[in-house]
């Protein structure tokens, strides 16, 4: 059996780790989702929901946005995850 041994304690009992603030830099990285529509059938897509990547077999420069549905029928007619 394997042995147990206590945590180190903290040097600053009752304070919580605080973390520095995010610089302008990184929040400029941040961006929102668009809603979009699925490429294939239309389906609104909403920024929370699921949506897929995809690469069409004609042309691999295009990514298209699918729904589920429209992903597992894509991939076996051709297209690959992006």
């Amino acid at each position: 059996m394997g042995q147990v041994h206590p945590l180190p304690s903290s040097p600053h009992r009752g304070e919580s780790p605080v973390r520095p603030a995010p610089s302008v830099d990184q929040a400029a990285n941040v961006r929102s989702i668009d809603d979009v529509n699925c490429a294939l059938c239309g389906a609104k897509l909403p920024a929370n929901g699921l949506r897929y990547h995809l690469v069409s077999p004609q042309c691999s420069e295009t990514r298209l946005s699918v729904c589920h549905l429209c992903r597992k029928a894509a991939l076996g007619e051709g297209y690959r995850p992006a």
